[in-house]
């Protein structure tokens, strides 16, 4: 491919740039539809940008910056990096993009894959909903598809939720084998995974880590925290789906959970503030290190994940808004009354 993979997963641009709502999709026009339901804008930005034409280059980007305002720019400056506003190359860049082979090959199969995007936005407007409910005071962004350039799946800003439909072609797409992408990652970028990764992505945008303490434990309730709230707005989304692994790697944990448990004891790593094991037990990858191959990556999560539902089963009165306002992780390992037992 001409273009060179940079990152991947969930990338967030919160307060990189104002973005104000494109007139058309302001937040503020949003009306119930029913219980549950928001209705929220979404728009195919990986369509409108292929409008742009050399011989009309100036008129055309400033019709898509007049549609999608800020966003246009956070495009082409922080997601395919061909140039920000004020830039001389832009023009010659931005053309290269659109013109280029591989990339119009790109745009071709994901507008094949994906003509249309009903299902996955009546999905999205309901977890809206239940979290509109929960979160009144909270920004709806608006919903904008994009194509990365095989960059980013999911981009935060304060007003919009991009997702790039490149991300999300399937295990066997070409593309992803020819940029030699790990096949762990790609196992995730189906579009089954769309709508849970759209809506972790917007809650970790939109709930910072800030717990006193940054150790080990910390980290995991966090997660467990994103994930809790995840899937209590898409409760018809599998598990495993929702925690981003494999049905066998959600069962081998739900198997083996007294020895996760067991294994976390005997290495006291849960006050840990060592930056390793946090990247051992929160980080993607394979599999976890320390644990047998048929085990999923980010087992830290996953525990931290069971903390949560095991502290919301035992103090029940607890709603979810306080739930994510709790700070001290500490607090909550210690009242979660979480113990399986060890084999």
């Amino acid at each position: 491919m001409t273009l060179k993979f940079h990152r991947f997963w969930l990338i967030f641009f919160t307060g990189l740039i104002a973005c104000g709502n494109p007139k058309e999709t302001s937040n503020s026009s949003a009306t119930e539809q029913g219980e549950d339901t928001l209705s929220v804008p979404i728009l195919r930005f990986d369509e409108d940008l292929f409008v742009v034409k050399k011989e009309s280059f100036t008129s055309d980007t400033q019709k898509l910056h007049q549609k999608y305002h800020s966003f246009f720019y956070l495009f082409t400056q922080k997601i395919i990096k061909v140039g920000g506003p004020e830039s001389a190359l832009l023009r010659e860049n931005l053309l290269g993009f659109l013109n280029d082979p591989d990339i119009l090959s790109v745009k071709s199969e994901v507008k094949k894959q994906f003509p249309e995007l009903t299902s996955e936005h009546k999905a999205l407007e309901l977890a809206f909903g239940k979290f509109h409910e929960l979160f009144p005071d909270t920004v709806i962004p608006h919903l904008v598809t994009m194509l990365s350039g095989f960059n980013y799946n999911i981009a935060l800003t304060d007003s919009s939720l991009a997702i790039g439909l490149d991300m999300y072609l399937g295990e066997t797409c070409r593309y992803y084998e020819l940029l030699a992408m790990p096949k762990y990652k790609v196992r995730n970028m189906t579009r089954k995974q769309l709508v849970p990764d759209a809506i972790r992505g917007f809650l970790l945008g939109n709930f910072e880590m800030k717990s006193p303490v940054e150790d080990l434990v910390s980290w995991m309730i966090y997660h467990g925290k994103i994930l809790y709230l995840t899937q209590h707005v898409l409760p018809d989304v599998e598990e495993q789906s929702i925690f981003g692994s494999s049905e066998a790697q959600l069962n081998w944990c739900k198997k083996n959970e007294g020895k996760i448990w067991g294994h976390f004891i005997d290495r006291k790593l849960f006050y840990s503030t060592d930056f390793k094991d946090q990247v051992s037990y929160i980080n993607d990858g394979p599999f976890t290190p320390g644990f047998p191959d048929e085990s999923p990556a980010r087992i830290g999560v996953w525990l931290g994940w069971q903390l949560v539902k095991s502290y919301m089963k035992k103090n029940s009165s607890t709603s979810i808004p306080q739930l994510m306002a709790i700070q001290d992780a500490h607090l909550l390992f210690n009242k979660s009354g979480y113990k399986p037992i060890r084999l």
